[in-house]
């Protein structure tokens, strides 16, 4: 997309108020490796290595925005239950206003669990509330039209569980479009998407729009010719098909419409990527973007989702950097993806520098990186930091210098820090070794008391 105010656009938001009102879940994860066949039938026995649990269904979107820096408020309803107590811990413990989240009687919360084995997804188990169950609607109705006019967006999060009655989702829509709050819905798999009627966008996926007009989507036409139809049912202002590793239709009208590539050339797991488009758009119509800049930072967002197993929420940051850096290197990341991602099998190995000039005895010095047989981290200063103390830029931008560390078969991970030293960073990472150059080793490192603190072994390398 050829817009000079793309990254501007999504920059200048800071910490919209954004009402989440949704199907709210618990996802639980366990993590495992497979050595062998059960005796007692012929399924694998998976071995649990670690368990971890994350909000789901409207908790993955509040997830998402919150990790924008969107002020977030919930509307949902939980059970007196374990779950349901998990629930409201986690959204408390993400920062997320919850006053509009009912307890109810006899409400049984929502629970996926899902078992994984290396990068492959064995078993999900669900659990449901009754659909019988009767809910508080005045409750949550009053709620809402206390709540939404004071909202920059509101995303209504529809995953059928019951919650949003057509009454709700009325209610919904009508204060909406009284208060000129975008609504953007992430509709339930029907046939009647009329429920949606005056939202401001609604974003099916492709399983969801082939349910509805009933017939499959298999290329550009068809989408085009679902989108057509669905529009023409809803009276929406826009609409936008999620695709998966397809990317994304945004679409106003038959002559006026925009097919958005994904960015990405490996796809790992799909889960989450609905949740990442629809999320992303919110975020930025809250901040009065245009549409067209919305579903950018949308495909984008997800094309970043489906490269992780299981579901994963990025800072505005990490936005920015891939936007930045494209998908050229995978390596490179920032301090929060890397904390996240550093792996527990292997030692972590850290290095860091200016790496301002890079010459042949750089390479040398990195590719030794390999004797030590751990997981080798190279840390390099900003632009900023190397301008602030040495009073000009430096001769390659950060980009250019993570992008030539990166292509370092030695390196395997590359992150760039603004602070003058590494210390921070080390206290973060908690290395198992930090590695210098020779000559350091009659100097005072100014990282010394953070290697000290986290116990890291300091090796010396010989310079070239």
């Amino acid at each position: 997309m050829n817009d000079p105010d793309l990254r501007q656009a999504l920059e200048k938001i800071i910490s919209p108020r954004i009402l989440v009102v949704g199907d709210l879940m618990l996802d639980h994860y366990s993590w495992g490796e497979v050595d062998r066949i059960s005796p007692e039938a012929p399924i694998p026995v998976m071995r649990v290595l670690r368990e971890d649990q994350r909000l789901g269904g409207a908790g993955n979107v509040v997830m998402n925005l919150t990790a924008l820096g969107a002020q977030v408020l919930v509307c949902g309803v939980t059970g007196k239950d374990e779950t349901g107590n998990t629930i409201l811990k986690l959204l408390s413990e993400n920062e997320a206003d919850h006053s509009g989240v009912i307890v109810a009687e006899n409400f049984k919360s929502c629970l996926k669990h899902r078992m994984i084995a290396g990068q492959t997804h064995l078993l999900r188990m669900d659990i449901d509330p009754d659909p019988e169950t009767p809910l508080p609607q005045k409750q949550l109705i009053d709620y809402l039209e206390q709540t939404i006019p004071s909202s920059d967006a509101v995303i209504v999060s529809d995953y059928g569980k019951g919650l949003l009655s057509p009454v709700i989702l009325k209610a919904i829509a009508d204060c909406g479009k009284k208060s000129g709050i975008p609504i953007v819905g992430d509709p339930r798999s029907t046939t009647n998407y009329s429920i949606y009627q005056d939202f401001t966008l609604i974003k099916p996926n492709r399983k969801e729009a082939e349910a509805s007009v009933g017939f499959a989507l298999k290329d550009r036409n068809d989408v085009l010719k679902a989108a057509e139809i669905l529009q023409a049912d809803v009276k929406l202002k826009y609409l936008v098909i999620s695709l998966d590793q397809d990317g994304l239709l945004l679409f106003r009208s038959p002559q006026d419409y925009h097919f958005m590539a994904a960015e990405t050339q490996e796809v790992f797991d799909v889960v989450g990527a609905g949740d990442s488009v629809s999320s992303m758009l919110t975020f930025m119509l809250a901040g009065k973007a245009k549409i067209e800049q919305a579903a950018y930072w949308a495909q984008l967002a997800a094309s970043m989702e489906i490269q992780h197993v299981g579901v994963v929420s990025f800072t505005k940051n990490e936005l920015l950097q891939r936007y930045d850096f494209g998908e050229t290197s995978s390596k490179i990341m920032t301090p929060e993806q890397l904390c996240r991602s550093l792996p527990q099998e292997l030692p972590v190995v850290f290095t860091n520098g200016f790496f301002d000039e890079i010459s042949a005895g750089h390479l040398k010095f990195l590719h030794q990186l390999k004797t030590l047989k751990g997981f080798n981290v190279v840390a390099i200063n900003s632009d900023k930091s190397i301008t602030e103390q040495k009073g000009q830029p430096p001769l390659l931008n950060e980009r250019e210098r993570a992008l030539l560390l990166s292509a370092i078969e030695a390196v395997d991970r590359v992150v760039i820090f603004n602070d003058p030293d590494a210390s921070s960073l080390i206290r973060n990472i908690r290395p198992q070794m930090v590695v210098k150059g020779e000559h350091f080793r009659k100097k005072k490192l100014p990282e010394k008391e953070a290697i000290e603190e986290t116990g890291a072994k300091l090796e010396y390398f010989p310079e070239y």
